[in-house]
């Protein structure tokens, strides 16, 4: 198997669950929203799964507000690469990953200003051989095709396989699976979903993902999947 690393943005890669986090706060603080708009602009964000338009609209109809879902929606995808973090400790598993031989790239859905806003200001950018964006492809996980562009952008194709990494039960590992690639699940503490077939190792964050690809975990590795202390 060629050493093809393929990895999630949002909560594998990036606190996105933070960031999101933040710009609730910040939404409710500048529109003096109600004591539960926080919770329930979280609850109904699922996590990030759920379509931005249609979350917008919710959004707006929820609160009434006056400007339109295009608008604030626009101003969420400037500021949210403002409040996204990534870990050092990922950053520098990264370039030791690449620096063992592994080309890496980022395969995300998302809109291009928001998702690449995200991979330059988290210094990610400096840090993989390639990305592939749903916003600017047109195509978004599982398609195998955004696998395929991810691969193609580092000078490879799927066919000498390689490793899918992601917190996504259905995108990142069925999808990843689906294209013809091993796969990383990041739990980040969740439980598998029990009617899937499990990944082919479950780790708790993308750093201990990392020691799973170059090797360090793999000699103690059971048959079924388990985790991985960071």
């Amino acid at each position: 198997m060629q050493r093809l690393a393929l990895f999630d943005l949002d909560n594998t890669l990036v606190d996105r669950s933070e960031a999101f986090r933040r710009w609730a706060v910040e939404f409710c603080t500048e529109r003096q929203l109600p004591d539960d708009a926080l919770a329930w602009l979280i609850a109904t964000d699922q996590d990030g799964f759920v379509p931005r338009d249609w979350f917008f609209g919710e959004v707006k109809q929820r609160f009434s507000l006056t400007a339109s879902v295009v608008d604030t929606w626009a101003q969420y995808r400037r500021r949210m690469p403002e409040l996204v973090s990534c870990r050092r400790e990922v950053l520098a598993s990264l370039t030791l990953l690449r620096d063992d031989g592994w080309t890496v790239a980022i395969v995300t859905n998302g809109q291009a200003d928001n998702q690449l806003g995200k991979i330059r200001r988290t210094g990610l950018d400096q840090c993989v051989d390639a990305w592939a964006v749903s916003g600017e492809l047109g195509i978004r996980k599982p398609a195998r095709e955004i696998f395929e562009a991810a691969a193609r952008g580092c000078g490879l194709d799927l066919s000498g396989g390689g490793w899918a990494i992601g917190d996504s039960p259905f995108l990142d590992v069925e999808g990843g699976r689906a294209a013809g690639l091993a796969t990383v699940w990041v739990s980040r503490g969740k439980d598998w979903p029990a009617q899937l077939a499990p990944p082919d190792r479950t780790v708790s964050d993308v750093v201990a993902a990392v020691r799973v690809l170059l090797g360090e975990e793999l000699a103690a590795m059971p048959a079924m999947p388990t985790e991985v202390d960071p």
